[in-house]
C-alpha cells in the first residue's frame, strides 16, 4: 500500500480526478460486460447473439465508447482545472520577482475565483509593505553611503594626498645623497599611498558617486563603464539620446544604481565580450537599456536569497524595488546561451526637466575634463 500512497502524493488534483474517473469507467465497463454475458445465457438472447460477428460489434463499440469517454472526461477536466493552472503560473511570476503579476479574473469556478481575488488582495497589500518599507530603507542607505563617502573624500583622501606631497619634498630634499635604500623604501611608501589614495577614490565612487550630483547620469555611467567595464575586456557601447538636461535626483539616482548593478552582473556572471547601454529620453518618461552576449541565465531560477547564487537574486530584486519606488518598471529578459536584455522604464510626469543651474553645471564641468 506505500506505492499506492506515493503514488497519490505525486499527483496533481487533476491527474487524480483523470484517474479516478478513467477507473470508474474501466470498472463500469467491466461491469457492463459482465451483466452482457450472464444476459447472454438467456435463450432469447442465444438466438440474437448466434452471429459471432455481432459480439465482435459489440466489444468494439464497447471499446470505443469508453476511449470517447475518457477522452470527454479529459477535455471536461482541462477546461475545469485551467483556472488553478493559470493562478499556479501567476505564483510562479510572483515567486521569480514579478511582484505586480496578478491573478486574472477567474469565472466558472466561485472557490477559484474567490481564492485568486484573495491572492490579488494579499500581494496588493504586501506590495504597499514592502515599497514602503523599501523606501525607507533605500533612502536611508544612500544617505549614509553619501556620508560615509564625503568622510573619505574630506578627509582621508586629503590625508593621504598630504602624505604624498610630503614624501615627494622629503624625496626632493634628500635628493642625490639619500642612501640606496631609504630612496627605495620611500619610493615604496610613495607608491602604497597612492594605489591606496585610487582605491579609496574607488570606493567613494561606489558608495556615492560625486560625479553623479555634479554633472548627471549620462557621465557617471560613462565614467563606469571606462573604469570597471572597459579595464576587464569587455567592449562596452553607451548611447544617450535626448538628455539635454538633469532629471531628478531620485530618478538619476535609482537609473544610475539600476545600471551599475546590471554591469556588475555582466562582469560577475555572463562572461560577455560585448555590452550595450541605452539611455533614451522618452515621451512622459526616460528609459534605459543594458544587454549582453554573455551566456544568459533562466531568470525563474533566480530567486532572492535562495540557490547556488543568493547575491544575485538579491541584486534583481534591489533592481526591481528601486524602479517601483520612482513609480517605473523592470524587464529581465534572458536564456541560457542567448545573452541578458534589461529594460527599465520611469515616469517622468513633468517634474523632472533640468533647470538652467544643472545644465550649466554640467557643461562647466565637461569643459573642465
Amino acid at each position: 500500500m506505500r506505492w499506492i500512497y506515493a503514488i497519490h502524493n505525486r499527483l496533481n488534483i487533476f491527474q487524480k480526478v483523470l484517474i479516478a474517473n478513467a477507473v470508474l469507467l474501466v470498472v463500469t465497463g467491466v461491469g457492463a460486460a459482465a451483466l452482457a454475458v450472464h444476459v447472454r445465457q438467456l435463450p432469447l438472447v442465444q438466438r440474437w447473439l448466434q452471429d459471432q460477428a455481432l459480439t465482435v460489434v459489440i466489444i468494439v463499440f464497447l471499446a470505443v465508447g469508453l476511449a470517447v469517454s475518457l477522452g470527454i472526461n479529459w477535455v471536461i477536466l482541462r477546461v475545469a482545472f485551467l483556472p488553478l493552472v493559470r493562478l499556479r503560473e501567476i505564483m510562479d511570476d510572483v515567486r521569480a520577482g514579478q511582484f505586480h503579476a496578478r491573478a486574472p479574473a477567474i469565472v466558472g469556478d466561485p472557490d477559484v475565483a474567490a481564492m485568486g481575488a484573495i491572492f490579488n488582495e494579499m500581494l496588493d497589500r504586501l506590495d504597499d509593505y514592502r515599497r514602503a518599507t523599501a523606501s525607507q530603507v533605500l533612502r536611508a542607505l544612500e544617505d549614509e553611503r553619501k556620508r560615509i563617502a564625503r568622510e573619505l573624500h574630506d578627509q582621508t583622501s586629503q590625508v593621504l594626498t598630504s602624505l604624498l606631497i610630503h614624501l615627494d619634498l622629503l624625496r626632493e630634499r634628500l635628493g642625490e645623497q639619500a642612501p640606496e635604500d631609504v630612496t627605495r623604501k620611500l619610493e615604496f611608501i610613495r607608491r602604497l599611498t597612492s594605489d591606496t589614495l585610487e582605491e579609496i577614490r574607488r570606493l567613494t565612487f561606489d558608495l556615492r558617486p560625486t560625479i553623479l550630483d555634479d554633472v548627471g547620469l549620462v557621465p557617471a555611467v560613462r565614467w563606469y563603464v571606462q573604469n570597471v567595464l572597459e579595464p576587464a575586456g569587455i567592449d562596452v557601447e553607451l548611447v544617450a539620446d535626448g538628455f539635454d538636461g538633469r532629471l531628478r535626483d531620485e530618478i538619476e539616482t535609482a537609473l544610475f544604481r539600476i545600471i551599475q548593478e546590471a554591469l556588475t552582473n555582466i562582469l560577475k556572471h555572463s562572461r560577455a565580450t560585448r555590452a550595450q547601454v541605452l539611455l533614451r529620453r522618452e515621451p512622459g518618461g526616460v528609459s534605459a537599456e543594458v544587454r549582453d552576449n554573455g551566456v544568459g541565465f533562466n531568470p525563474r531560477q533566480v530567486v532572492p536569497g535562495v540557490g547556488p547564487d543568493p547575491g544575485r537574486g538579491l541584486g534583481l530584486f534591489g533592481m526591481r524595488e528601486r524602479a517601483a519606488l520612482v513609480g517605473g518598471r523592470m524587464e529581465l529578459h534572458s536564456r541560457p546561451g542567448q545573452g541578458t536584455r534589461l529594460r527599465v522604464w520611469i515616469p517622468l510626469d513633468g517634474a523632472t526637466e533640468a533647470t538652467e543651474e544643472g545644465t550649466s553645471r554640467e557643461e562647466a564641468a565637461m569643459g573642465h575634463a
